[in-house]
Parts: structure tokens; sequence; C-alpha cells
């Protein structure tokens, strides 16, 4: 804020809640110059605008879905001085219009939310963020606000390089969710995919932890789940880009209205949501990378109260990951073809439009323009316009740039591979906070995640013809009749009080308890033999173990 009332540029990194909209809101509160805020985030402007104006504070918004209308009465309040703050979606710079009545104000602060969308490496890139640039300077480079919530370290300087910021002033407050637990649940073997669905209709049929998003990877996958949850007597909507706006707009509508408590979706769903009271977020699928991950979870909790993010994950999902990573690989030759063909089509002016659409597309542009072969702005219809530009291309900089593109995908891959892994036994909250830079110490308000804390809260899972009704059937890799949760739970309590604070794992894992269960064992002999089970265990807790199963 105080950067902002000093006239000076600023990078804001927060996370969801923690306050963003505040930097920027009060200081255009407390002059009489324009403040422009842009954002991608629909549901979220209108929301803010409206907050402002019922508050007794000008504010407009110009954006799609908006009308005529009332985007010409937002023009004539920001052109005759009555709007303090004007709302914008970005493709909204595209108009000549509305920059020249932005240009008949004094601007005292230009905000760009969710400014990670300026990174074509990113993992929510925006073509039209590519314009603010040089919207900014055409403004006469008013003083420049940048917020976002996900940005690692690597994307931060990025955001400062695109936007030209000026010496910004940086804030970089705590990443952690303080109200968000994390589990990861590890769906492996056979019958893995019965147990995924049990546990998932097992959650979200808990009326606690609706309403809910649930994440999946393909638009089939989309489907298949909403018509599982739906069949389990939920009111599930699907949601993704194969579908009319109509209909996800409808979609959207009902989630938001409490009509629909589950909406099941791809990524396509999300950036324009602000729904406070999301009580769980679940991924059917792993998400690309840790970034998206964190974004996607952040939906849930957003109105503080205690809220789950849950992982179900398979391996098999590492190798839909590992196929779209080589899919969207990019050589020097495709590079190189690329900018040939590009200079072939290219008007008298050097430019031509690019579809940006596909993958390995997008990050060939970017990875020519990053090698100073061309450079990109926003086109018509979510497409990128091209500028050619002269002289000899630099094969040894395309190179460095495949190599980094790839490089950057394959951290990406090993991020949430490792966030995701059944053997990674450190805490997940560290995992992520760690991942965007933040060594301040985790501090969660309920349960942490599954590192540190038993699942007890899902209820008993029933697998569709599986060997025990009402129980959660073990992992397909251990023998032995199925144990249930009542037979558990004396020992996850015990284990619980000998951990004494460390997480539960330090003392035996859940496996191992299973096994205890089956065997029944009644000397220190007999524990040794269970797998899991060593001679420190013994030292530690082996009487008080069978102490506890004599009982």
């Amino acid at each position: 804020m105080q950067a902002a009332l000093d006239g000076r540029d600023s990078l804001v990194v927060m996370p969801t809640g923690g306050g963003k909209s505040l930097c920027y809101q009060l200081p255009a509160l407390a002059g009489d110059d324009l403040t422009v805020v842009v954002s991608p985030l629909i549901a979220l402007m209108r929301d803010q605008c409206a907050r402002l104006t019922d508050l007794g504070h000008p504010a407009v918004m110009l954006a799609s879905g908006v009308g005529a209308e009332a985007n010409r009465r937002a023009l004539d309040e920001i052109r005759d001085g009555t709007a303090k703050v004007c709302f914008a979606a970005p493709e909204r710079f595209a108009s000549a219009t509305f920059r020249a009545a932005l240009r008949t104000r004094a601007i005292a602060l230009f905000v760009v939310d969710e400014a990670h969308c300026v990174s074509e490496w990113g993992h929510d890139f925006r073509p039209d963020y590519l314009r603010l640039s040089s919207v900014i300077a055409e403004l006469g480079h008013p003083p420049v606000m940048a917020c976002t919530a996900t940005a690692t370290p690597k994307v931060a300087e990025e955001i400062v390089e695109r936007l030209a910021l000026r010496e910004p002033t940086r804030v970089r407050s705590g990443f952690d969710r303080p109200n968000l637990s994390f589990d990861v649940l590890p769906f492996d073997g056979q019958g893995s995919v019965a147990r995924k669905r049990a546990t998932l209709v097992a959650g979200v049929s808990d009326p606690a932890n609706r309403p809910a998003v649930v994440y999946c990877g393909t638009r089939k996958s989309t489907e298949e789940v909403t018509a599982m949850l739906v069949a389990a007597g939920m009111t599930a909507v699907g949601y993704h880009a194969g579908m009319s706006a109509e209909v996800r707009t409808s979609r959207q509508d009902a989630f938001m209205r409490g009509d629909a408590d589950v909406v099941v979706a791809t990524n396509a769903f999300g950036m324009g949501v602000d729904k406070a009271d999301v009580r769980s977020v679940w991924h059917w699928a792993l998400p690309g990378s840790l970034e998206a991950y964190y974004q996607e979870a952040g939906r849930g909790g957003r109105d503080g109260e205690l809220a789950r993010a849950v992982l179900l994950a398979s391996r098999s999902d590492l190798g839909r990951l590992v196929r779209f990573i080589q899919e969207a690989e990019v050589t020097v030759e495709q590079v190189g073809a690329l900018i040939g063909r590009l200079r072939a089509q290219a008007g008298p002016d050097g430019e031509v439009d690019a579809d940006a659409g596909q993958e390995r597309d997008r990050i060939a542009l970017a990875v020519a323009e990053r090698a100073g072969a061309i450079a990109l702005e926003p086109g018509t219809g979510g497409r990128l316009r091209v500028r050619v530009l002269p002289g000899e291309v630099d094969h040894r900089r395309i190179v460095q740039m495949c190599r980094a593109a790839t490089d950057r995908r394959w951290q990406a891959y090993r991020s949430i591979e490792k966030y995701a892994s059944g053997d990674n036994r450190v805490c997940r909250r560290r995992q992520l906070l760690d991942h965007f830079g933040d060594d301040e110490p985790t501090r969660p308000l309920g349960r942490c995640c599954d590192v540190h804390d038993p699942v007890d809260w899902l209820p008993p899972i029933q697998v569709t013809g599986g060997r025990g009704s009402g129980s959660r059937s073990a992992p397909a890799d251990e023998e032995g009749r199925p144990v249930s949760d009542d037979e558990l739970a004396p020992l996850k309590a015990w284990r619980r009080e000998r951990a004494d604070g460390k997480p539960a794992y330090t003392v035996a894992t859940d496996a191992t308890l299973r096994e205890v269960v089956r065997r029944q064992p009644t000397t220190p002999d007999e524990l040794l033999a269970i797998k899991g089970i060593g001679n420190s265990f013994i030292e530690k807790h082996g009487d008080a173990l069978l102490e506890l199963l004599r009982g």
C-alpha cells in the first residue's frame, strides 16, 4: 500500500485470501485519480466492483458479458472523472476507444492481477497479457502493482521483466494456507480404479466435504466421474472446454448458486470462480505442475474455514504427463522451420497471426521470441500477432532456449511426481512452501497432511464387488484378509499416542498395523516377523503394543 501511495512499482506475491485486493483498493480510495485493475477473474471483478459501489465508492467494470450499454456507461464515467476504480478484463485493452478513455485521466495505479499469466512458460499463460506492457508505456508508465498467488521465484523475475517494472518494491508474504489440509491417497495395483472411485464417492458423499470441486485430466474422465457421482445421489455437474459457452456458464452458475454442490471439471474451470465456501477440492488426475495444483487446491476454503485438498494419485497418471511433455517438446529444426514459415507468410509489415492453442506451438513461439527472431503481441480471437524481426537467426540461442523449455517442463514433472509419491514422507505442506521459496514454519489450523495425520476423516469405503462390506480394502500388494476400520482404530489411536507429536509413520505404517491385526502376535519374536518392525521398534514400542493386543 505504501509503495502505491508513494508512486512506486511493486510486485506482490501473496496466497489466495492473503489480502492482495486490499493492497490496491485502499490506495485507490485515498486519492482522486483513477486506479485501473486488470484481471481475468470476471466473477471476482464483478463482486469487488459491486461491493465498492454499494459502499458509495464510484467503480466501473468493462468485460465480456457485461453488455454494450453498461460498457458505454463505464467509459463515460471514466471520461467525466466520476469513476475512481476501473476493473477490466485483459482483452478490453485491444480497444482503442477504451485506451483513449484511459488517457483522458491521470492514472494513480495500474494493477495487474494474476500477473503470472504473462509468462508463456507458466502454467496459465494468457496471450492478452502480452499487451499490457505496451499499454502501460502508452499511459506514460503510471505506478504498476503486479499481483499473483502462484509465482515461483523464476516466474516472479519474468513478471518484472515482461511488465518492465522499475526497481519494484517486492512484497512476498507466506504462501501457506493454514486452513487447508493436504492429503495424497495412492491407488495402484489390482483393483486400484475401483478403490479410487469408491474413495471419491465416499469422500464427496460426506456433507462436510461439500461444496466440492473435482478436477479431472481429460474431458472423457470429467463426464465419467460426473455420471458416477450423480448415480451415487449427488447433485453434480460437469464442466470442460468441449461444452458450449452457454452450457459452461449455466453449470458454473448452478454451482455458484448452490443448486449443484459438486462440479467435476478440467482445468478449464477455475480462474473465474470465487466461491468462498468450497469445503474440498479433489484431483482425480495429477496436474502438470505444483503451481497448477496449488492454485486449483487453493479454491477450497476461501472463507477461512477448514477445507481439504485431496490428490488421488496413480502411477499411471505419470505416463500421461510424460506423454504430454514428449508431445510438446520442440526441436531446433522445428523452431527454424516455424521461423521460416512465419517469414514466408508475413505481410509487408512483417507481421502475421499465429495459433498458440496447442502446447507445442506456444512453446515454439516462446523459444523463437526468446532467441530474438520474433516479437509477440496479442492477436484477435485468442491468437498471437507475430512480428518477424530482421537479421540472422541465432541458432545457438535457439538450442539454449529449446533445452531450457524442455528442462522447465521436466522440472515441473519431477516436482509433482515427488509430491504425489507414496514413498515420499516429507510433509506435503512443507513441500509446497519450499517449492515457492517460502521458508516460514508451517502453522496448520487443523489437520496438516496425510504424512503427519492419519486420514481418519474418510468414512468406511465400500468397493463394489470387493472382499469386505463396509471396510477399506488392503492395497493389492498386501496378502491376507482385508482389515476393517473398526479393527484398525485402536492401533491408530495407540500409534498417535506413541508418536508424541511426531508424524505417525515414524512409529509404524498403516500396512504394518494391518498385518499386526491379521497375525495377532503375542511375543517379541512374532512381532519381529512382521514387515516394517525391527529391533528399534521392539525396544521402543514392543511391550506397549503386546500389552494393547492382550487387552
